[in-house]
C-alpha cells in the first residue's frame, strides 16, 4: 500500500513540479557536460604546452562546477521546502488517517531519493549525448580542429557527477525524512498558510524604503562612474566593496518597498484597474511581490551577476585574442635592451627553419627625450594637461626608428608605402583602445597637417606626410608611445644618454605557418643571451596566440557555466513560486470561471500574472548590470584597450532570452493546466 501510494505521490509530483524536475536534469547534465572537457578529442589533441595551460583551465572549471553544486544544492533544499511546505496539508491528512510518523518520513524519503535517483539517470544520459555536440565548441574554442571524431564517454566526469548530486539528493531526503519526523500535526496541518515572508502593509514605510532603495542605488550607480573614470584599476578600492553593498543593501530595499509603490500608483491610476480583470490581475501580483521580496530580490542579483559575468567573460576573451593578435603582427619579434645585441645566433636558427633572409628586420629604436605634447599644437595640449582621463598622453614619451627599417616592416606585413624625405619625418600610433587614444591620435594628426617641425638631434625636420599611420607594428613598438620615424642619418645621430635608452630589435614574418620547434629553439637561445643587466626577449605571435585561445577558453566556458546556472536557478525559482502558489490559489480561479469568465480571459490574466512576476527581477537586472557594465566596459578599455561590451552583451541577451522565456513559457502552461475545471476544489 505504501508502495503504491509513492508511486502515485511521484507522479503527481513529477506532474505538478515538472519545471523543477527539468533543471535538476539540465543541472546534471550540464555539470556532466562541462566536467568532461579534458576527455575530449580537441584537447587530447593539443600541444602538450598548451596541454598543461588548458589542464590549469579545466582543473578551475572543475573547482567552479563543484562551487556551483552548492548553489544547486541551495535550490534543491529550498525548492523542496516551499513544496513540503504546500504539501503539508496532505501529509498532515495521511498522520489524521492513521499513519505513523515514522513510515510518513520513510514515505517522504522515498518519494524524494526517487526523484532524485530519475534526475541523475535522466541528466546523465542527456549529458553524454550534448558532451558530443560540446566537442564542436571545444574545437572552437581552443582552435583543434579532430578529423576524425567517435563516441565520447568520460568516465572521470560521470564518476564525479554521480559521487556529488548523488550524495546531494541523499542527503536531502534523509533532511526532508528528518524535517516532516519532527513537525508536530498541527503544524502540518496549517503549514500551507504560513508566508515566506512578512508583509510590508504600511505604505509611509513602503515610502522610506523606498526612497532609501534609491538613494542607496543611486549612490552605487554614481560609485561605479567614479571608480571606472579613475586611472589605475584597482579591485581593493573602498569605493567599489561600498557600491557593492550598497546595490545590494538597495535592492532588497527596493523589492521590500515595492508592494506598497505599487499601492501609491494603483490610487493613481483607478480607472485602469476598473477594466475586466486588471484589479484581480493586480491584487495576485502584488500580493506575490509582497510575499516573495526578498526571493525576488536575490533572483535580480542572481541576474544581475549573470549578465555581467557572462557580457565579460564573452567579452574580454574575444577582446584579449582581437587585441593580442594586433599587438603581434609579426611572426616573431626580438628585442635586446643591448643596441649592439648580436642576433646572428638568431638569424641562423630561423635560417635553419626555412626563414629568408629577406623575411627579417633588424633595426634599432630609442627614445628621442621628446613627450606626446611636444607633438600637439599648443591648444591641444594645454586642452590635454587639464583632462583628467587623457591627460597622460601628454607625457608619454616619444621613440624613434629609422625610415628603413619602418618601410621594411610595412613591406613585411604588405601596408600601403609611405613618402620619405631626407629632412622629413613621419608619425606613427595607435589609435584603437581608450577614448582618450583617439583623441590624443587627432591632436597629433593636427599637428602634422600643420606642417609642424620637429627638432631632433638639432636637426629641424617637417612631415613628410599629413597624417598619423596607425596601422599595427606590435607592443614594443607602437604601444601607447607614439613613433617618430626619421631618416636614417638622423636616427645614426642619436645615441642612447641616462635619459634615452635604445633597444635593438629584430623581426620575422613567416609566410606559413610556425616550423616546429623553432619557438622553443629561439626561446631557449634567448635565455642564454640574457647575462647580466642584458635582457634579451623573443615572442612567437603562435605561442602568444595559443595562450590567449586557452584564457580565451577559461573565459568563455566559466562564463558559459555560472551563467546558464544562474539562470536555470532564478528561473526554476520563479516557475516554482508560480506553480506552489497556483496549487493555492486553483479555487480563487474556480470562482472567477463560476462568475463568467471565459477560458480566453483566464489564460490572458495567467500569462500576464507569470508575466509580470519574471519581468520584475529582469527589469531591476537588467538596470544594475546595464550601470556595472559601463562602467567595467570604460575601466577596461582605458586601461587596456579591450571593449568588453557590444556583441558579447547581444549573445548574452540571446542566451538568457532563450533560457528564460522557455522558462515563462512552460510555467504559464503548467499553470493553466492547474486551472483547468477539475483541477480546482
Amino acid at each position: 500500500m505504501y508502495a503504491k501510494l509513492a508511486w502515485r505521490n511521484l507522479r503527481r509530483s513529477l506532474a505538478d513540479y515538472g519545471i523543477y524536475f527539468m533543471t535538476l536534469v539540465f543541472a546534471v547534465a550540464i555539470f556532466y557536460v562541462f566536467n568532461s572537457v579534458s576527455d575530449q578529442p580537441a584537447f587530447l589533441s593539443l600541444a602538450e604546452s598548451q596541454r598543461r595551460m588548458a589542464r590549469g583551465a579545466v582543473e578551475t572549471m572543475e573547482w567552479l562546477t563543484t562551487i556551483m553544486t552548492g548553489v544547486v544544492a541551495w535550490l534543491v533544499f529550498y525548492a523542496n521546502r516551499v513544496i513540503v511546505r504546500k504539501r503539508s496539508r496532505e501529509l498532515g491528512t495521511y498522520m489524521l488517517l492513521g499513519m505513523e510518523q515514522g513510515r510518513l518520513a520513510l514515505l517522504l524519503l522515498a518519494e524524494v531519493a526517487a526523484i532524485g535517483a530519475v534526475a541523475l539517470g535522466v541528466g546523465l544520459a542527456l549529458g553524454v549525448a550534448l558532451s558530443q555536440v560540446f566537442g564542436l565548441l571545444v574545437e572552437q574554442v581552443f582552435r583543434a580542429p579532430v578529423d576524425q571524431r567517435g563516441f565520447v564517454y568520460s568516465a572521470r566526469a560521470a564518476g564525479w557527477t554521480l559521487i556529488l548530486y548523488g550524495a546531494m539528493f541523499l542527503a536531502l531526503a534523509l533532511w526532508q525524512a528528518a524535517a516532516v519526523y519532527r513537525q508536530r500535526l498541527i503544524e502540518l496541518i496549517h503549514g500551507a498558510r504560513k508566508n515566506e515572508e512578512i508583509r510590508l502593509r504600511s505604505r509611509p514605510l513602503a515610502l522610506t524604503a523606498g526612497l532609501l532603495a534609491a538613494g542607496t542605488l543611486g549612490t552605487a550607480y554614481w560609485l561605479a562612474d567614479r571608480v571606472s573614470r579613475t586611472t589605475g584599476l584597482d579591485p581593493t578600492d573602498p569605493r567599489v566593496s561600498l557600491g557593492f553593498l550598497l546595490g545590494v543593501a538597495g535592492t532588497y530595499l527596493l523589492f521590500a518597498s515595492l508592494a506598497g509603490l505599487l499601492t501609491v500608483v494603483r490610487r493613481r491610476t483607478g480607472g485602469w484597474l476598473a477594466r475586466g480583470l486588471n484589479l484581480f490581475l493586480y491584487r495576485q501580483v502584488t500580493s506575490k511581490i509582497n510575499t516573495h521580496a526578498v526571493m525576488l530580490a536575490t533572483v535580480a542579483l542572481m541576474l544581475t551577476f549573470t549578465i555581467c559575468a557572462m557580457s565579460t567573460g564573452l567579452g574580454l576573451g574575444a577582446a584579449i585574442r582581437g587585441g593580442l593578435e594586433s599587438d603581434m603582427p609579426f611572426s616573431y619579434m626580438a628585442s635586446s635592451s643591448d643596441p649592439d645585441q648580436d642576433y646572428s645566433g638568431l638569424r641562423a636558427l630561423l635560417a635553419q627553419h626555412g626563414v629568408a633572409d629577406a623575411q627579417v628586420v633588424e633595426f634599432v629604436a630609442g627614445y628621442t627625450g621628446l613627450e606626446g605634447a611636444d607633438l600637439m599644437l599648443p591648444d591641444d595640449a594645454e586642452r590635454f594637461l587639464s583632462d583628467e582621463e587623457g591627460g597622460y598622453t601628454v607625457y608619454v614619451p616619444v621613440r624613434a626608428m629609422p625610415y628603413s627599417a619602418y618601410g621594411r616592416l610595412r613591406a613585411l606585413k604588405g601596408y600601403r608605402d609611405v613618402p620619405a624625405t631626407p629632412d622629413g619625418y613621419l608619425l606613427h600610433a595607435a589609435d584603437r583602445g581608450h577614448e582618450a587614444a583617439a583623441r590624443t591620435h587627432a591632436a597629433w594628426e593636427r599637428f602634422v597637417a600643420a606642417g609642424s617641425a620637429v627638432e631632433v638631434v638639432g636637426v629641424a625636420l617637417r612631415p613628410a606626410a599629413a597624417e598619423v599611420f596607425s596601422e599595427p607594428l606590435g607592443y614594443q613598438l607602437g604601444g601607447i608611445s607614439p613613433v617618430l620615424v626619421v631618416p636614417d642619418p638622423v636616427m645614426a645621430a642619436l645615441a642612447p644618454d641616462e635619459e634615452r635608452s635604445f633597444s635593438r630589435y629584430l623581426v620575422a614574418e613567416l609566410p606559413g605557418q610556425d616550423p616546429p620547434g623553432l619557438a622553443e629553439a629561439a626561446s631557449a637561445w634567448a635565455l642564454e643571451q640574457s647575462q647580466g643587466q642584458v635582457w634579451v626577449h623573443v615572442s612567437s605571435r603562435a605561442e602568444a596566440l595559443g595562450s590567449v585561445y586557452m584564457i580565451e577558453g577559461i573565459l568563455v566556458f566559466l562564463s558559459f557555466y555560472a551563467g546558464i546556472m544562474f539562470i536555470l536557478i532564478s528561473a526554476t525559482l520563479l516557475a516554482l513560486h508560480q506553480v506552489t502558489d497556483a496549487l493555492e490559489h486553483q479555487q480563487r480561479f474556480a470562482v472567477l470561471q463560476k462568475l463568467g469568465v471565459d477560458d480566453a480571459m483566464l489564460n490572458g490574466v495567467i500569462a500576464r500574472q507569470v508575466g509580470l512576476y519574471f519581468l520584475t527581477p529582469v527589469l531591476v537586472a537588467f538596470v544594475h548590470s546595464g550601470a556595472a557594465l559601463v562602467a567595467l566596459n570604460r575601466a577596461l578599455t582605458r586601461e587596456a584597450g579591450y571593449e568588453t561590451v557590444g556583441q558579447a552583451a547581444l549573445t548574452t541577451l540571446a542566451i538568457f532570452a532563450a533560457i528564460y522565456g522557455a522558462y515563462y513559457l512552460l510555467s504559464v502552461q503548467s499553470c493553466r493546466s492547474l486551472f483547468r475545471p477539475g483541477r480546482a476544489g
